[in-house]
C-alpha cells in the first residue's frame, strides 16, 4: 500500500481520485490547495504526488519543488487541463516525473500511478543496495573519529556549508560523500573536483562550462562540473589552490545560485551543495591575501576535522582488517586474517600518508600474502623505512643500521640514502595514487624533486 497525495482545486476531481485509488488498496491524501499539499509534501513520508498544475496561489511547480526538496525520489504526477506541448514539457524540465491530461479516466490513471510507484521503488532499492555496497564509510572507535561521525548526523541533513580539514589521504573525500549519503541530495550527483588538478587556464571552463569559440579550442559548447552536480553535492578538494577569478565566481554560486559559462552572457541558476576540503590551513591563506575571506567565511560555516591516522592508533587495527577483507572479497579470494604481529607492526608506523597509505598497504597483502594470515614477512619492500615511531636515543650505538664504515664518505651516504629516498618517494606516491602534485604537498616539497626521483628510476 502506497502512501499518496493529491491535490486539486477542484472538489469533484479529488474524490474521484481518491475512490479509484482507494479501490486499488492505497492510502490517500487529498487536498483543495497548493498551500495545503506544499505542507504536507514538507512533512515527508509520501510515495507519490499527484498536484494540479494550475492552482491560485501556491500553485503545481512549488508543490513540486517542495517534493524534490524534501525527497528528491518521491515522483510527482502533474495534472493540468492545459495539455498543450509547452505546458507539458514545462512541466517535466521542472522535475515532474509525467503528466496527466484532464479529463482522464480511471485506467489512465492507474497505469501512471503504477509506473511511478515502481520508479519510486526502484530508485529506493538502488539506494539501499549502494549503501549496503559502500559499507561504513568510516571507520574506527577513537574519539576524535566518534567526534567526526556525530558531527556528519547533525549536519549531514542540512545544506550548511562544510569545510573539512585535514592531511592528505585522511579520507576527507570519505567524509564529504558520507554527507551527501546521508542528505536529501543522496539520490542525485555527488561531483568530486580535485583544484589542484586542473591546470590554471582550464579551471574556469572545467567549472563552469563554456559556449562554441569562448576561447581556442572550444568547438563546442561544454557543461561545466557545477551543472553536473545540480541538485546533488559540489565537492571542491584542496579549495585553497583555486586563483582568485574562479574564487570571486565560486563566491557568487554560493551567494546567488548561480553562474555563467565562459563566453556567455546568459546567467544560468543551479540548486547544489557545496562541501570544501584541504590539508593547509586556509586561515593562512586568508591572511597573506592569497584566499578571499568571504569566500572562506561562506565554506566554513561547519569545520569538521579530521585529525591523521598517527594520532588515532585504535582505528588501525579496524581499519586494516577492513580493507583485507574487502580487497580480498573483491579478488574473488579466501578470507585472509591480519596477524597480532602485523598490527603490532602497523603500531610502530607513522603513517604518513594516513588511511590512504594504509588502504594501499593493505591492497598489497591482500594480493601477495602468502599463507591464511598476514604476517610482517608479508609487508612491502622498504615499508617503513625512515617513517617508524623506533626510539635510538640512549642506546649504545646511535648510528643507524647498516651504515657502511669501511667506505668513504660519499659512497657510505649514497648507499644509506638511496634505499631511504626509495621507500620514502614510493611510500608517497602509492599514498597519493601517483598524483605528483599531491605528494608534493604532502611531502613539503617542490613538485621537481618527485620528478626527478622518478626518472633516476
Amino acid at each position: 500500500m502506497a502512501r499518496i497525495l493529491v491535490v486539486d482545486d477542484e472538489p469533484d476531481l479529488l474524490e474521484t481520485v481518491r475512490r479509484i485509488l482507494v479501490r486499488s488498496g492505497h492510502e490517500v491524501l487529498t487536498v483543495p490547495s497548493g498551500a495545503e499539499g506544499l505542507h504536507i509534501v514538507e512533512r515527508g513520508g509520501l510515495d507519490l504526488v499527484l498536484t494540479d498544475l494550475m492552482m491560485p496561489g501556491v500553485d503545481g511547480l512549488a508543490v513540486l519543488a517542495g517534493a524534490a526538496a524534501r525527497d528528491p525520489l518521491t515522483p510527482v504526477v502533474m495534472m493540468t487541463a492545459y495539455a498543450t506541448v509547452e505546458t507539458a514539457v514545462a512541466a517535466l524540465r521542472a522535475g515532474a516525473w509525467d503528466y496527466l491530461a484532464k479529463p482522464f479516466g480511471p485506467d489512465a490513471l492507474r497505469v501512471v500511478v503504477d509506473r511511478a510507484l515502481g520508479h519510486r521503488a526502484l530508485g529506493t532499492e538502488n539506494r539501499r543496495l549502494r549503501a549496503a555496497l559502500v559499507g561504513p564509510p568510516l571507520l574506527g572507535s577513537s574519539a576524535a573519529l566518534t567526534t567526526v561521525i556525530e558531527t556528519i548526523e547533525r549536519v549531514a541533513p542540512t545544506d550548511l556549508g562544510v569545510l573539512i580539514t585535514g592531511e592528505s589521504g585522511t579520507g576527507k573525500e570519505v567524509v564529504a560523500r558520507a554527507l551527501h549519503s546521508s542528505s536529501r541530495r543522496a539520490s542525485r550527483s555527488f561531483v568530486p573536483v580535485d583544484c589542484g588538478a586542473i591546470p590554471p587556464n582550464l579551471v574556469e571552463s572545467e567549472l563552469f562550462g563554456h559556449e562554441r569559440g569562448a576561447f581556442t579550442g572550444a568547438e563546442s559548447e561544454r557543461r561545466g562540473l557545477v551543472e553536473e552536480a545540480d541538485g546533488g553535492t559540489f565537492f571542491l578538494d584542496e579549495i585553497g589552490d583555486l586563483d582568485a577569478t574562479a574564487q570571486t565566481r565560486l563566491l557568487r554560486l554560493l551567494q546567488e545560485g548561480e553562474f555563467r559559462r565562459v563566453g556567455s552572457n546568459r546567467l544560468r541558476k543551479v540548486d547544489l551543495r557545496v562541501v570544501a576540503a584541504t590539508n593547509r590551513p586556509l586561515e593562512d591563506a586568508v591572511a597573506a591575501g592569497r584566499f578571499r575571506a568571504d569566500l572562506f567565511h561562506r565554506l566554513n560555516v561547519v569545520r569538521i576535522h579530521l585529525p591523521p591516522l598517527r594520532e588515532r592508533p585504535a582505528d588501525v587495527p579496524v581499519l586494516a582488517r577492513h580493507f583485507v577483507a574487502r580487497f580480498r572479497a573483491e579478488g574473488g579470494r579466501a578470507p585472509l586474517a591480519v596477524g597480532e604481529s602485523l598490527l603490532a607492526r602497523f603500531a610502530a608506523h607513522n603513517w604518513p600518508g594516513n588511511v590512504r597509505e594504509l588502504a594501499n598497504v593493505c591492497r598489497y597483502l591482500a594480493g601477495l600474502a602468502l599463507g591464511p594470515e598476514a604476517l610482517v614477512t608479508d609487508l612491502p619492500p622498504g615499508f617503513g623505512a625512515g617513517a617508524d615511531r623506533v626510539a635510538t636515543a640512549g642506546t649504545a650505538d646511535p648510528a643507524p643500521a647498516g651504515v657502511r664504515h669501511d667506505l668513504p664518505y660519499a659512497e657510505a651516504k649514497r648507499l644509506w640514502l638511496d634505499p631511504f629516498d626509495e621507500a620514502y618517494f614510493h611510500g608517497l606516491l602509492a599514498a597519493h595514487d601517483g598524483n605528483i602534485s599531491a605528494a608534493a604537498r604532502a611531502a613539503d616539497i617542490d613538485r621537481k624533486t618527485v620528478q626527478r626521483f622518478l626518472k633516476r628510476e
